[in-house]
């Protein structure tokens, strides 16, 4: 076809059946004879060629967009039959070009619609010029009351009601569908217009009752008037295009009607409810108004029509069911006497929010969810229903109206009707978090506009998505995702994923709430119940064990309610309620279940958010039995909480079972959240140590990982934070230097060492070690860079490096000490530099140098943490020539034995590690094997106490049974050291003498008891103390019989 249709075109098309077909195709039609006979239609009624080429080229580009092309082209023709004159209906489309296409638009959307408009085609031209805008309900009322008039006729007051609701039916649609109108304002048209006829409806059956019967009065002569008031989406402010009305009417008082012998006020009042519901249900030309739903009512369809609000109010108070609750969550009153229907509303909210909801109310609201969804699958429901699939329509309604009662009675802000609103309010209250808000809204309103396009295509009250894809496309394109084959499969995918979301969020609110099919238990009483009877909560706590049985109900009325007025007690205490029997039956099984609950409070308080602590631990019984053991047993995790305010997400994630930290990934985390600090780090580096070593803690706690690794990892922390606070101190060196080319980072290019000794060397540290050091530079490397320095210049420049990385960790904090950082095993002690040269390094510890025999011993230990490849190479030379090398005598084996001696003399024998027996007796076994073998097996060079002890084995040195016992002692000894820590830093290294801190001990460690785990480490140090006495005993006699020879 030619771009531009002039007249002898159209001549053409008409007259030439192929070119009609080409158009047809092009246009999506398949009869083409039909088309045909209503163009050549229009051409007789007077459109002229010219209007008719145009409006056949616009047709050609409009119907392959909307889809069912050949019935909107019979309903477009059948329209322009109607109107006066078709000429100007067709000059219309031709001056605004949108006119054509909101009318195809609203046509494909709805047939419904489109016989609404060929009914009133002037209707229709004045709602698109009006562009569909809302109208206020006064507006409204006045409108439709004017239509009526006085007449009290039935039918000509019924076609009326019907004419004016088509009407505004067709204009609210068009701002819904072609001006994209939101949600909010559609549902709130569409209710505000049944508002208006039922209303209407009310006022003409009661004059017609009144002008029949007389006039109602209450028992003191006055008038007596009546209410109703909407539950479901009309009370709810959001009613569909095709919803029932759920409806329940009232009145004032009993009482006689005036000049009536025989009626009563409640006889007329049922009447009147008996016409209204007649008026709006039945059927007529122009259909049903609406379908009126009375069952709600008291006593369901079996119960009175209408009752007096006394009696009402009396109901519900005592007969009042569950349900019956949460439907009166969305009562409005929006017909007859408005001060009525907000009067009895008013006294029924104390019934419908109650300050608490207690377990049968909660075990109602569940089981209610259950018949729903058992119903559903009885009737072979899937997800194919947008109201009630999994994740639908219902689902979100009926869990939002659940968190409406459970927290309307503390905060009357949600006490609303319409859903959105409602999401939003719980969100700003607390009850919901930011996503949670966000997902639901979003995909409350797709749900609601896909029901919306379901319902307004023929009228009708459905909500299941078409089955055959032809339909399903016609869907998608009427809901603007195209007409391309790819358009359906966009609108299945954002269904799917947003009733999934939906599942995955209402199921954490509801079903994991309160989890299993059982009635929750008196202990969520304890919780909800503002002020519970003491028999409650003697029953609740004193079996568990509590000494205090007040200060345990105050303890966890604490957990319940969140510290700061920014975050909302009511959701924190509906997730605490989920898991408060399982948590006060774990915190019973403690050794001190009071002391545990006061930790427990303690270290929830210290989180910033106890609503977010609970609701992780309703989904994982294991972190829930994780935190009872570490605020029951490990009192040190629990103060780095304390005294760390706000770490939730760091407890979130230890206790969900995160790694536990290796030095790669240290290092990297370390220089992402500080290296671009420029300010005081030390806060953030408190932070990251307190973190790390709360992972670390809770896998230690979990034992899932053995007490080597545990100290493993906790020096794999040190040594990040070490090298970190080295290696960020590159603003000491000149400026003149920094420019100088170098590999990797500057301050190990320059020569600087750090030297780990002690069990930091070793890579055996506990929660509370000191980190022994000495510091190191290499006087060559560093010349390359600073040229002629001289010793002293070098010496101020590594020492100005040195004491601003010992100040840095030594510095106090509310927190505490980064590490408290020892150099005193440097040479010369702490008389000596604090920082030394290799070369000075290398004189001190040669054959003639003044080092002695514990220095030597220390350097057993030794590891570089810090420090470039070739200097670090340089010192283990230097270490190696100073004690493997070294000619080792009797003497010397000696002296170290007389070493151990001398430090069990200021220890207690009970010391696990400097007491007889104890680890110290290990080490030191180990290092003096290590100092005489070392030169000939180069394994045993290692800082490794457990590896060291393992090669020595290997090699012949000590047989393997006893290599073996040396083992086991050496992990039960050092596991033991670490539960002490946990228990209380300031224990230290001494086994507990006291029966009960024997029995915290014990139970940390899952022993049966206190007594048997003290029969199993003294047994341990006692054989301890005898191989070393023996192995130290051959040492010497070996060696002085090789000094002899």
């Amino acid at each position: 076809m030619p771009d531009r249709m002039k007249p002898r075109n159209v001549t053409h098309l008409l007259a030439d059946r192929s070119v009609l077909d080409s158009w047809a195709h092009t246009a999506g039609i398949d009869d083409s004879e039909n088309a045909e006979r209503i163009f050549k239609r229009l051409a007789e009624q007077g459109v002229s060629l010219h209007a008719l080429g145009n409006l056949i080229k616009s047709l050609g580009q409009l119907l392959p967009l909307f889809g069912d092309a050949d019935r909107l082209l019979v309903t477009l023709g059948r329209f322009l039959q109607v109107v006066p004159s078709p000429s100007a209906a067709v000059a219309i489309f031709e001056e605004d070009p949108e006119a054509l296409d909101q009318l195809l638009e609203v046509l494909a959307t709805s047939p419904f619609l489109g016989e609404i408009i060929i009914a009133e085609p002037d209707v229709w031209e004045s709602i698109r010029r009006g562009g569909g805008r809302p109208e206020k309900r006064e507006s409204l009322r006045d409108v439709l009351r004017s239509e009526v008039g006085n007449s009290l006729d039935s039918s000509f007051v019924m076609h009326k009601l019907r004419r004016f609701k088509r009407r505004e039916i067709l204009r609210i649609a068009y701002g819904d569908i072609v001006k994209q109108q939101r949600l909010e304002t559609v549902v709130d048209q569409i209710s505000a217009i049944a508002e208006c006829v039922i209303d209407e409806a009310l006022r003409v059956v009661f004059l017609q009752q009144q002008q029949r019967r007389g006039t109602p009065l209450t028992t003191d002569g006055r008038p007596a008037t009546i209410a109703v008031v909407a539950l479901g989406k009309l009370g709810g402010n959001e009613l569909n295009y095709s919803s029932d009305v759920d409806l329940i009417f009232c009145y004032s008082e009993d009482g006689d009607v005036a000049g009536s012998k025989t009626c009563t006020t409640g006889e007329f009042f049922t009447r009147v409810v008996q016409e209204v519901t007649r008026m709006l249900n039945d059927q007529t030309e122009l259909g049903a108004a609406y379908r009126v739903d009375l069952r709600l009512r008291p006593h369901g369809g079996q119960g009175p029509l209408v009752l007096p609000r006394a009696a009402l109010q009396r109901y519900y108070d005592r007969q009042g069911r569950t349900w019956e609750r949460q439907a009166w969550v969305k009562a409005r009153c929006i017909a007859g006497d408005r001060h009525l229907g907000e009067k009895l509303l008013a006294e029924l909210h104390p019934w419908i929010y109650s300050r608490w909801l207690p377990r049968t109310e909660i075990s109602g609201i569940r089981a209610l969810k259950r018949q729903i969804e058992q119903r559903s699958i009885r009737e072979g429901v899937d997800s194919a229903d947008l109201k009630t699939g999994r994740g639908g329509i219902r689902d979100i309604e009926f869990t939002i109206q659940f968190l409406q009662l459970l927290n309307g009675g503390d905060e009357p802000e949600v006490r609303v009707g319409n859903t959105i609103e409602a999401i939003q309010r719980l969100a700003a209250t607390g009850s919901l978090n930011d996503q949670e808000r966000e997902i639901l809204e979003r995909n409350y309103r797709l749900l609601r506009t896909v029901e919306h396009r379901l319902q307004i295509l023929h009228d009708r009250q459905t909500h299941r998505l078409p089955e055959n894809e032809y339909d399903f496309a016609l869907l998608a394109s009427r809901l603007r995702y195209g007409s391309h084959p790819n358009a359906q499969g966009g609108l299945r995918r954002d269904l799917e994923e947003a009733t999934r979301l939906n599942r995955r969020i209402l199921d954490h609110l509801l079903h994991d709430a309160f989890p299993g099919e059982s009635t929750p238990t008196a202990e969520v009483d304890l919780i909800l119940d503002p002020d519970p009877p003491k028999e409650l909560v003697d029953n609740v706590l004193r079996p568990r064990g509590f000494r205090d049985i007040p200060q345990a109900y105050r303890m966890v009325t604490a957990l319940s309610e969140e510290s700061s007025r920014f975050l909302s007690s009511r959701r924190c205490r509906h997730f605490f309620a989920a898991i408060v029997s399982r948590l006060l039956d774990g915190v019973s099984a403690t050794p001190d279940p009071d002391a545990t609950l006061t930790t427990l409070v303690s270290v929830s308080d210290s989180l910033g958010g106890k609503g977010m602590l609970w609701e992780l631990l309703s989904e994982s019984p294991g972190a829930l039995d994780l935190t009872i053991r570490f605020c029951s047993a490990a009192p040190f995790l629990a103060e780095l909480l304390i005294k760390n305010p706000g770490m939730i997400d760091e407890l979130q994630d230890s206790l969900l079972g995160g790694e536990i930290p290796v030095l790669e990934n240290l290092e990297g985390e370390l220089w992402e959240l500080c290296g671009r600090h420029t300010a005081d780090i030390l806060p953030s580096l408190m932070a990251f140590k307190v973190s790390k070593q709360l992972r670390i803690g809770i896998n230690d706690l979990l034992e899932q990982r053995s007490p080597h690794m545990i100290a493993a990892s906790l020096s794999d922390l040190a040594d990040a934070l070490m090298q970190f606070v080295v290696h960020s101190q590159s603003q000491v060196v000149p400026q003149a230097i920094r420019s100088v080319p170098h590999e990797g980072n500057l301050i190990d290019a320059m020569g600087f060492i750090v030297l780990a000794m002690g069990k930091f060397g070793g890579r055996e540290m506990n929660y509370a070690s000191d980190v022994d050091v000495i510091f190191l530079y290499d006087e060559e490397v560093a010349r390359s860079c600073f040229g002629r320095f001289s010793e002293s210049e070098l010496g101020l420049l590594f020492g100005d490096v040195a004491h601003r990385v010992l100040k840095i960790f030594n510095r106090f904090t509310p927190q505490g000490r980064l590490y408290e950082v020892d150099s005193r095993l440097r040479p010369g002690g702490q008389s000596g530099p604090i920082v030394t040269s290799l070369k000075a390094f290398g004189r001190y510890f040669s054959p003639e140098g003044p080092a002695v025999v514990w220095e030597r011993q220390a350097l057993v230990k030794a590891r570089v943490v810090a420090g470039g490849k070739a200097s670090a190479d340089r010192v283990r030379d230097l270490i190696k020539r100073a004690i493997y090398e070294h000619s080792w005598k009797k003497v010397d084996i000696h002296e170290i034995y007389s070493m151990r001696l001398r430090m069990e003399e200021t220890a207690a024998k009970n010391n696990l590690k400097r007491g007889p027996g104890g680890v110290v007796d290990i080490e030191f076994l180990v290092q003096m094997l290590q100092l005489i073998h070392g030169r000939k097996n180069s394994n045993l060079q290692t800082p490794s106490t457990l590896l060291a002890l393992e090669v020595l084995a290997d090699v012949g040195v000590i047989e393997n049974d006893t290599a073996t016992s040396l083992r086991d002692a050496y992990g039960l000894l050092r596991k033991i050291e670490g539960r002490l820590r946990l228990l209380d830093v300031r224990l230290g290294h001494t086994f507990p003498a006291g029966h009960h801190e024997r029995n915290q001990l014990a139970n940390l460690l899952d022993r049966h008891d206190g007594q048997i785990l003290a029969d199993e480490v003294f047994q341990t140090t006692r054989m301890v103390r005898r191989v070393f006495q023996n192995i130290f005993s051959q040492a010497e006699s070996h060696l002085a019989e090789n000094e002899a020879d």
